[in-house]
């Protein structure tokens, strides 16, 4: 039996650098992470660990399709999970239209991991 306090996050990016990078800063910090590498996959791991993912991680330029229709699916499929956009492209816009399809957060690339890191924890508190 898992942890009770330990809180899945599903990481979704197509860079495989920065995708395990990201996980193993978040599970040194005792997260549970799952990994998809594009659009389709993320929401199939969405699907199939619902109940195991508290908070998901995607990039917005992602193959099969892209990560704004991630976030709209995945907060249809489970309004209760957390959500953080991120992409290379910034400014207003980009966060804007992240924010209105679901996301709670959308953290620009590049990012210092730690920051990162430290903006994720709040938003799951």
């Amino acid at each position: 039996m898992a942890n009770p306090g330990v809180r899945g996050v599903l990481i979704v990016e197509d860079e495989q650098e920065l995708r395990s990078l990201f996980a193993i800063l978040l599970e040194m910090e005792g997260f549970k992470v799952l990994q998809a590498k594009d659009g389709l996959q993320g929401l199939e791991m969405l699907q199939e660990h619902a109940s195991e993912v508290d908070l998901m991680i995607t990039d917005l330029n992602l193959p099969k399709f892209g990560g704004v229709d991630l976030i709209s699916r995945a907060r249809k499929l489970n309004p209760g999970i957390k959500i953080v956009g991120t992409s290379g492209m910034s400014g207003k816009a980009v966060q804007e239209l992240v924010l209105k399809a679901g996301a709670d957060d959308f953290i620009p690339k590049p990012f210092q991991p730690q920051e990162a890191i430290a903006k994720l924890k709040a938003i799951m508190r």
